[in-house]
């Protein structure tokens, strides 16, 4: 400040001295230098080379493009299923593996043993298990929704479902939460796990379907605040404080499990004009009864895929021999991915031996297809119902086949590829295709049979899976 004012005597040298920009534009020494003029890129570069990847850069990590990624690397539970049918599970009971796993086997074995007859009821079945919200009264409901432009019923059917789905989930989510505390006690010290452990000893594990109140007033006064006191004095943030978060996820979904609340939430939605006018004067109490019937019902049906998830579980557990494990992975992590929250499709998995035939099927259902003639997802509005399948399935001692099916109208369009040996008996197979779909009251429009050189993806046959991708990032 002194030398600016002329106070002091300037040191002498310096008198003439100019004061310079250090960075000249004009310095070829100097790249990437910004220009407030306009907007550039960070690193000054122009030639667009990145602009696909800068688009997307807000999607990269979100959990929606971890499933496609997953999606795309993943082998189909076809393959790997129908391995584990042909040859490892029949060599496992015979291998000296634990006795009781390998009765386990030799039931499951068993069970999946039908004649044509019975194809037919079983196929069904599977399918009635794995399509919860299916039968006449959620069929009205799909109807009352698309020609309703009410957003209030909307989401009062969005909240009846939900409570339905978790009310019909209560045991099972219940076993999870029983997983979840048993897992926390486990990376617990000794004096708080056998504390914690009595605490789950007030809950009722054999509580009825959709009887909640008195496992959540435990979960939420006893076992909660314990766990919370726990983090309070041992500043414990390692995998308890990661399993509580698990933890509190299923008590909340626990609680919306309530018989009374999904009751309530049932004749909200019951006393929409719109809804009365399709069901008339149906006494509500009467209709939960059915639903809840009809859902009990389907549990019985889980029997099968219970004890598949069991041979699954022990194999991972290394019962099956530890050189197995990573094919029971495997096989568990493309069976979560067809039951992830972005698949958009119904999926049913069908071991089966019929008359002596191994073979393992996987189908995909889209019930309101809304692709082209190409496959595309089609921007014309089409008000007739199509429904699209993608069914695959491997014949032990025949091969992969891929089958694809397209319904509109009572009428069947049909793509088939299969081994290239099947291909010499391709006009005899076009006839019996036909043959089975006339049988069935249906028309025949197209059908091709062509060879199969690699499996078909099913984001191939079904483009809507990608629906998602331009939608908000809402991974945390």
């Amino acid at each position: 400040m002194s030398d600016n004012l002329k106070v002091t005597t300037p040191l002498s040298g310096y008198e003439n001295s100019t004061k310079t920009n250090p960075i000249s534009v004009n310095d070829t020494n100097i790249s990437n230098i910004t220009n407030i003029d306009k907007v550039t890129r960070q690193d000054g570069r122009t030639d667009g080379s990145d602009v696909k990847e800068e688009n997307f850069m807000l999607y990269q990590n979100s959990n929606f493009d971890g499933f496609l990624k997953i999606l795309k690397k993943m082998p189909s539970t076809t393959e790997l299923l129908a391995d584990l049918m042909f040859t490892k599970l029949g060599n496992l009971v015979t291998s000296g593996i634990n006795e009781n796993f390998a009765q386990e086997i030799s039931n499951f074995l068993d069970m999946i043993k039908l004649s044509q007859n019975d194809l037919k009821t079983f196929i069904e079945g599977q399918a009635e298990v794995n399509t919860k919200f299916g039968g006449i009264f959620f069929d009205l409901l799909r109807n009352i929704l698309s020609e309703s432009s009410s957003s209030s019923l909307n989401l009062s059917v969005l909240e009846m479902l939900k409570k339905y789905n978790d009310f019909t989930s209560s045991n099972h989510i219940l076993k999870s939460i029983l997983a979840d505390i048993s897992n926390i006690s486990k990376n617990m010290p000794a004096r708080f796990s056998k504390n914690l452990m009595e605490l789950v000893g007030h809950l009722d594990q054999n509580a009825e379907l959709g009887d909640v109140s008195k496992n959540v007033d435990v979960l939420k006064k006893e076992i909660m605040p314990f766990l919370s006191e726990y983090i309070k004095n041992t500043n414990d943030f390692g995998t308890v404080r990661n399993l509580i978060s698990y933890l509190t996820l299923n008590i909340a979904r626990y609680e919306n499990a309530d018989k009374k609340a999904f009751a309530e939430a049932f004749k909200e939605v019951m006393s929409y004009n719109d809804v009365k006018r399709k069901f008339g004067d149906v006494n509500s109490d009467k209709l939960i009864e059915a639903l809840l019937k009809n859902s009990t019902e389907k549990l019985h049906g889980y029997e099968f895929n219970d004890k598949l998830m069991n041979i699954i579980e022990r194999g991972i557990k290394g019962e099956a021999g530890y050189e197995n494990i990573d094919s029971f992975k495997d096989i568990l992590s493309s069976m979560l991915i067809n039951e992830s929250v972005y698949m958009p499709l119904i999926h049913i998995m069908l071991p089966l031996n019929v008359e002596n035939n191994m073979m393992y099927s996987e189908i995909w259902i889209d019930p309101d297809d809304k692709s082209d003639k190409n496959g595309k997802e089609s921007l014309k509005e089409d008000k007739e119902r199509k429904t699209k399948l993608l069914v695959k399935f491997d014949i032990k001692n025949v091969g992969f086949f891929d089958l694809i099916i397209l319904h509109q109208k009572s009428k069947i369009d049909m793509q088939i590829f299969c081994p290239e040996k099947i291909i010499k008996i391709d006009k005899t197979i076009k006839s019996k295709l036909k043959e089975i779909i006339e049988k069935n009251g249906l028309t025949t429009g197209s059908i091709s049979v062509g060879k199969s050189n690699t499996p078909v993806s099913i984001s191939e046959v079904f483009p809507k899976i990608y629906e998602r991708k331009n939608t908000v990032n809402v991974r945390v």
